[in-house]
């Protein structure tokens, strides 16, 4: 089988979907890699790494050229010419908040898998776990540099330490979502002395929650009005809520978001999948920020980009086994036998598969 990397294009991004080592698994096995030059220098891996590993270097155009696409994000409108009928791509998608590209997969009849749909039997999400994982921990220390007087520059903002220092107030953090996000952003809240509240709407995430922190953070089950009574306090507000392939729940009004302090930071972490405020709009790294309604916005939909050589490392580690599992079987053979990449399908042939997606997409109809 032949497999293609292509070099990340989103401004920002610097992770790369197959590492040299993994390349060279594949290669050994009698599989081709094409890997486009450059595309692993970002997160650590040069040109020579690859080659030495076996896979050939080659032209951005001829990392298409393949069986299999390996990416990190979704193909932008720059790539949309080197999509074809039956081409295998496998790479974060987030189709919910992006009508265009699905209109494109359908039409090119690419059979695309999303990293961020691959569901196990049990409900867990194992791909889109450790980058989850990473960007509620970058959310948080991005939080803590954009509290800082110099952060938007000209002495703007708000001038605050999260805590840790006698006779100083605490920066109170509030959390949306007790999931991966969540609990990895509270975990660098709590470390830093920030005084932490976390909601979800399940019990049995704020029960694990509870008993993870030992009362190092404090809980509740989501509903408006509690939220509302936190806002006018709050230093910085995480949104971190998920429904699989579906747009993110929108929990947050534009009075909400009026209601926080001047200089507050509101970090939307589910901006990828559409973003949780009537405030929120996609930002890059190129512009990472923007002020509405007196809060600083972060809507960054590749936020562990901004550690790529680490979330490489994370993410290679969940998708290869099943990138092997593709190679072993073909791509088609592969999402019969393995129920996770089955549900982890969006299109197909010119079908769109996954439910939640489908559900997004019809309200942009």
């Amino acid at each position: 089988m032949k497999f293609g990397v292509p070099k990340e294009i989103k401004n920002g991004e610097f992770r790369v979907a197959l590492t040299p080592s993994g390349a060279a698994k594949l290669v050994k096995r009698g599989h081709h890699v094409c890997v486009a030059y450059g595309a692993g220098v970002g997160s650590g891996y040069s040109n020579r790494d690859y080659a030495d590993a076996g896979a050939s270097m080659v032209e951005a155009a001829q990392a298409w050229d393949v069986d299999v696409v390996l990416k990190v994000k979704e193909p932008l409108p720059q790539e949309y010419g080197w999509l074809r009928p039956q081409l295998g791509l496998f790479t974060f998608l987030h189709l919910a908040s992006a009508p265009e590209l699905a209109k494109v997969l359908l039409e090119k009849q690419v059979r695309s898998i999303a990293y961020e749909t691959v569901t196990l039997q049990n409900g867990s999400l194992p791909l889109l776990q450790p980058m989850s994982q990473v960007a509620g921990r970058v959310a948080m220390l991005f939080a803590a540099h954009l509290l800082q007087k110099h952060a938007m520059g000209d002495g703007l903002g708000k001038g605050k330490l999260f805590g840790g220092i006698s006779g100083m107030d605490q920066a109170k953090v509030v959390i949306i979502g007790g999931g991966n996000v969540g609990r990895h952003g509270a975990e660098v809240a709590v470390g830093l002395g920030a005084k932490v509240f976390i909601f979800d709407q399940k019990q049995a995430c704020l029960t694990s929650l509870e008993h993870h922190f030992q009362g190092r953070v404090q809980t509740q089950l989501y509903a408006p009005e509690s939220l509302q009574q936190l806002l006018p306090a709050c230093d910085v507000l995480l949104g971190a809520a998920l429904i699989s392939g579906e747009h993110a729940p929108v929990l947050l009004s534009r009075a909400m978001l009026a209601a926080m302090p001047e200089d507050s930071v509101f970090m939307d972490v589910a901006i990828d999948q559409g973003g949780m405020s009537e405030t929120s709009r996609v930002t890059s790294f190129a512009e990472p920020t923007y002020k509405e309604e007196g809060v600083i916005h972060c809507c960054l939909p590749n936020l562990p980009a901004a550690v790529a050589q680490s979330s490489t490392q994370a993410l290679t580690f969940a998708t290869f086994p099943y990138i092997e599992k593709i190679a072993a079987l073909g791509l088609e053979q592969a999402t019969h036998e393995d129920a996770a990449l089955t549900l982890g399908i969006n299109t197909w042939d010119g079908e769109l598969r996954h439910e939640g997606v489908k559900k997004a997409l019809a309200k942009f109809k």
